[in-house]
């Protein structure tokens, strides 16, 4: 029997290799679609059509990625390009905030005096359904993160940063000092409501520390930071 265009043009522009990952992922595609034959109508369950929807979709996107590994690869070379540049990335929703094109707009310090010219916070916030769920009271509740945005810098040259929420919190959740300067002194918190968050910065060689503050509103699907 003759050979089809598809089959024929397909497997002849493949590398060996390739062509054995072609033929594996075929065998189990052919596999994955006689089981599902194989099973009786009355058998199909909710659980069982949640069970082979499991199964189906890392076999997808594993065969994708084993078929098309150079574009995927490229793919994610350009996306890390893009961050690094200051770009971000964004994609059906989602959104990866790339902070050196908001550091690049503070100004650096003109002497060794840092001032709230030369620093500010910035926030964002997501969907919590963990959250949501744990609290279980008729509201939903949100992630946010506020970090420090500054020049290198300014950054090099902070010691902690102490966040103070308002009183609608616990009196033991209200005052967080944070250390980890690699994190840009991310603080995480939930809420189910608009907040002010007050933001005591320390210098390395300066007195007093600066206060900053930042209006929290609350998105569903907020940026990546």
């Amino acid at each position: 029997m003759e050979q089809s265009a598809f089959s024929r043009e397909t497997l002849t522009r493949l590398p060996q290799n390739r062509q054995v990952q072609f033929a594996l992922a075929i065998l189990g595609a052919l596999i994955l679609t006689a089981v599902v034959l194989l099973i009786p109508k009355e058998r199909l369950t909710d659980a069982a059509v949640a069970l082979l929807t499991a199964l189906l979709w890392p076999y997808v996107i594993l065969v994708a990625i084993i078929l098309f590994r150079s574009q995927f690869v490229s793919f994610i070379s350009a996306l890390i390009i893009s961050i690094q540049s200051g770009r971000g990335f964004k994609f059906a929703g989602f959104e990866l905030t790339a902070l050196t094109d908001q550091a690049k707009r503070i100004p650096k310090p003109l002497g060794d005096e840092i001032t709230l010219e030369n620093i500010a916070l910035l926030h964002t916030s997501f969907l919590s359904a963990e959250g949501t769920n744990r609290f279980n009271d008729g509201h939903t509740y949100y992630q946010f993160e506020v970090i420090v945005i500054a020049p290198d810098a300014v950054m090099d040259r902070i010691e902690s940063v102490t966040y103070n929420l308002e009183d609608s919190w616990p009196e033991a959740l209200r005052t967080k000092k944070i250390n980890d300067r690699r994190s840009r002194f991310k603080m995480k918190e939930l809420a189910n409501g608009t907040s002010i968050v007050r933001a005591d910065v320390y210098f390395r060689g300066q007195e007093p520390p600066l206060s900053l503050n930042r209006f929290i509103d609350l998105r569903a699907e907020g940026p990546r930071i």
